[in-house]
């Protein structure tokens, strides 16, 4: 599990941050398609980009027309790849938001 927030959202487009500390892990990292962004088991969009390019690696996920935007934590969850994109060690599986027990835990120093 890897904790996101928000650092915006527009257009029908949400993005979500992970820290620093995840950014060699989401180097090795795929975005497959139609990996989803789950909100109460309703799926509210669709994952789209994985940036690690930069300190903070960011998620970029279309949301679906009819998702109501839900600021606050996420959370990133990992599987293995599906075979097309064996390269990478790690595929996200969904994007969720995070429980409240895990939201105390993402909290900055």
């Amino acid at each position: 599990m890897i904790p996101l927030r928000v650092i915006g959202v527009a257009h029908g487009i949400l993005f979500l941050s992970a820290g620093m500390e995840y950014q060699e892990l989401l180097r090795d990292t795929a975005v497959e398609p139609a990996t989803v962004l789950s909100v109460n088991g309703r799926r509210d969009g669709t994952v789209v980009r994985l940036d690690v390019g930069r300190d903070e690696p960011r998620l970029t996920v279309q949301l679906d027309p009819r998702a109501t935007f839900r600021d606050g934590p996420y959370q990133m969850r990992l599987r293995r790849p599906l075979q097309r994109s064996a390269t990478k060690a790690y595929a996200v599986a969904s994007v969720e938001p995070a429980i409240a027990t895990n939201a105390a835990q993402t909290g900055e120093d």
